[in-house]
């Protein structure tokens, strides 16, 4: 077995406890499930290594990795695990190799399941073996073992306690001796859940060993255990992997034995199950039980004897006489159906063609020709139609429709019914109706948005975008917004951005955009960097001063960035929304290459500080540029005291080595700002300028000064 780390232990059982506790608070498809999903399965994956499976056991309070005791079990992480695997009674949890997504998904989902569903569908074991789960087994917990499988004394324990090679002999010479040491305790609590639960397990983990140890004889080998079982036990089990791959060997061995009466109560019982798990769609029914008939190890004549037996309990589940033909390979081919459809569509009142027993015809032919496109093209017709009774009832059936072609992997049709649906947004004139659309879009978003279709998802998005910024002075439009901020992708995302442009949804994208924040943040920053309309830099630095949190940082770092035009609009941004925290790094674009960033630079930093911006101030009089000179000495003006009036008058006198001082413009600003601070310091500096050789900064000097005295005056 790998060495699993400390570190990687505590992460592993911290990660699988953190997955199924999150599905109380959100659906398996919600993003955080996802993630939480794909990280447990990373971290199942790193533990395993190369190993073929990876376990988990109780021991009382103690927990076992690969038989092996976990170190501080008590400590919380693993007392919560303990905890929940308690709560199921699972004693033994096993992950091997070839565990996908999907298969961990189901798992946690079974696991999150009310117990008694659980029971109803035999027991965890038997639930997850349903669902197809066959790389993820779990035992119930049996009181009595001292083996931290959980196995019972004669039972799971003595599995532990032979060797390999014993067991694949006595699989061979004696398979009845292995059904009663292995599986005494599963049987003799056969007729309960955890009984059947076990004895799925116990099977389970024979297989694996059987098929690693006994070579081209592990089907028969098998094969000879489960039917050594009582009959409803044998049943049962034939059941529950009749549709499992890794099974197929030993089921088509254990089914050549079966009568046909026993093959009819097969499939009635996997009926049942099937109903269930289909939520009693015949279409998608029928397609099920087609594909266990064909696995089924009889020639054709045997299967339909078989139909008879079992054609009443099939149309009880609302199959067809044609649907049970289906099942049994007797209709091979779809293009009568699909012929009588077309004439039909084309002729047949809409009303008709919009019933459920129509509808499940296109079905029928959806998902068995691949030249279904003309009939899906003519029921999407009758959203068009005149008839509102018509457009109601083919939007119902919207749903079933898409989910039919997303199954079959149709994608350039789902696009078609998508674009059928959105335009129905646009040209629909009863509000219910069109209130009906919407809704199934929505459903249409929500659910594929949570697959891996992203280009679907992006279909949707466009549609409504387009929607949206036609008809942005509608209240459609409001509508709009809600399902891009819904799907929240990146085509979503910029199609609000773009919105912000339309001042009737201004507001309704920009409360958009600040609801999906942490996805939208990193394209509204894009856009405030690289846009060359400033007005959108304006409406996004709106949006991002409303999300707040988070933003500053963001921007910080991009003061860094080498293009000016970038640092120029982060300085923007930060004056918008920038804290104190900012400042310091503003000081820094002080020195700054670009005198366009170092002037917005200053006015964030004077907008940020205010009275304390002096020092900042007081340093840009030192810059090259006159007009970055010139707007610090305005708001030198406003938060000024006796360190910038030294600073003003001393630029004010200073010259180069050539003589040069300063320009009339910054010596004129100067004036004008010192006769702005009512300081007797300021007003002597006037005096003495008023007499400057220069007419015209003598007479800005003298009109300073008057200013001045005339506010310092009720002081004096």
């Amino acid at each position: 077995m790998a060495n699993i780390s400390p570190m990687l232990m505590t992460r592993l059982v911290g990660q699988l406890t953190g997955s199924l506790r999150n599905l109380k608070m959100y659906p398996a498809s919600h993003p955080t499930s996802q993630k939480l999903f794909e990280a447990s399965l990373q971290l199942i994956k790193e533990a395993m290594g190369t190993d073929s499976f990876l376990s988990f056991s109780l021991a009382g309070n103690i927990l076992l990795l690969n038989d092996n005791p976990v170190p501080d079990s008590r400590k919380e992480v693993f007392a919560n695990f303990i905890s929940e695997l308690g709560k199921r009674s699972v004693g033994q949890l096993t992950f091997k190799q070839g565990l996908d997504r999907d298969q961990l998904q189901g798992f946690f989902e079974t696991m999150a399941m009310d117990v008694d569903q659980v029971k109803a569908k035999g027991g965890l074991a038997a639930a997850l073996a349903l669902r197809g789960i066959s790389n993820i087994v779990a035992t119930g917990i049996s009181y009595g073992g001292g083996s931290g499988s959980g196995g019972s004394p004669g039972g799971g324990a003595a599995l532990e306690s032979l060797l390999p090679e014993q067991i694949i002999a006595m699989l061979k010479s004696d398979p009845t001796m292995v059904t009663e040491m292995l599986l005494k305790g599963a049987l003799a609590m056969a007729d309960t859940p955890e009984g059947q639960e076990k004895l799925v397990s116990d099977l389970d983990r024979l297989a694996l060993m059987a098929k690693t140890q006994g070579g081209g004889e592990y089907a028969s080998m098998m094969a000879n255990v489960i039917g050594g079982l009582d009959q409803r036990s044998s049943q049962m089990v034939a059941q529950v992997k009749l549709d499992n791959p890794e099974w197929s060997d030993v089921v088509r061995e254990l089914l050549t034995k079966y009568s046909d009466q026993e093959l009819a109560k097969l499939i009635i019982d996997k009926t049942e199950v099937l109903a269930l798990e289909t939520k009693n769609d015949p279409v998608v029914l029928a397609e099920k039980l087609r594909g266990m008939v064909a696995s089924i190890p009889a020639d054709n004549f045997r299967k339909q004897t078989l139909l008879p037996l079992v054609q009443a309990k099939l149309q009880y589940y609302g199959l067809s006489a044609e649907d049970c033909a289906f099942v049994f390979g007797q209709i091979s081919s779809t293009q009568p159906v699909l012929e009588r459809y077309l004439a039909d569509i084309s002729s047949r009142p809409a009303a008709e063609m919009a019933s459920e027993d129509e509808v499940k015809t296109l079905r029928w032919i959806i998902r068995r020709d691949e030249n279904c496109k003309p009939a899906l093209e003519g029921f999407l017709k009758l959203l068009g139609g005149a008839d509102p009774g018509v457009r109601e009832s083919a939007l119902e059936k919207m749903m079933l429709l898409e989910n039919d072609l997303l199954s079959i992997e149709r994608f350039d049709l789902v696009e078609l019914v998508i674009d059928n649906i959105t335009s129905r947004l646009r040209q629909e004139s009863e509000i219910r109706i069109y209130q009906q659309a919407l809704a199934v879009i929505q459903l249409m978003a929500d659910q594929i948005k949570n697959t891996r279709h992203q280009s679907l998802v992006s279909r949707i998005s466009k549609d409504i975008s387009d929607i949206m910024l036609l008809m942005a002075d509608k209240p459609v439009a409001r509508d709009m917004i809600k399902i891009l901020a819904l799907i929240g992708d990146e085509a979503a995302i910029r199609s609000l951005i773009l919105g912000l442009l339309k001042d009737p949804i201004l507001e309704a994208a920009a409360s958009a955009l600040s609801g999906i924040k942490e996805k939208a943040l990193p394209y509204l920053m894009d856009t405030v960097k690289e846009s060359e309309d400033s007005n959108m830099r304006l409406k996004c630095m709106y949006v991002l001063n409303k999300i707040g949190q988070g933003v500053e940082s963001l921007a910080i770092k991009a003061l860094g960035e080498d293009r000016w035009f970038v640092r120029r609009n982060m300085a923007v941004l930060l004056a918008l929304m920038g804290t104190e925290d900012s400042v310091p790094h503003l000081g820094e674009s002080l020195d700054d290459k670009d005198v366009r960033v170092r002037l917005e630079a200053l006015k964030a930093i004077y907008k940020i500080s205010g009275k304390d911006s002096e020092a900042w101030l007081i340093r840009a009089l030192g810059d090259k540029e006159p007009e970055v000179k010139k707007l610090a000495i305005e708001y030198l003006a406003k938060v000024g005291d006796e360190a910038s009036v030294d600073a003003m008058t001393e630029l004010y006198a200073k010259r180069d080595l050539l003589s040069r001082g300063e320009t009339p413009e910054v010596k004129r600003q100067i004036l004008v700002s010192l006769g702005q601070i009512e300081l007797k310091s300021s007003a002597g500096f006037l005096m003495k300028a008023s007499k400057d050789r220069d007419p015209d900064l003598a007479r800005t000097a003298q009109d300073a000064l008057a200013g001045l005295l005339k506010k310092m005056k009720p002081q004096q």
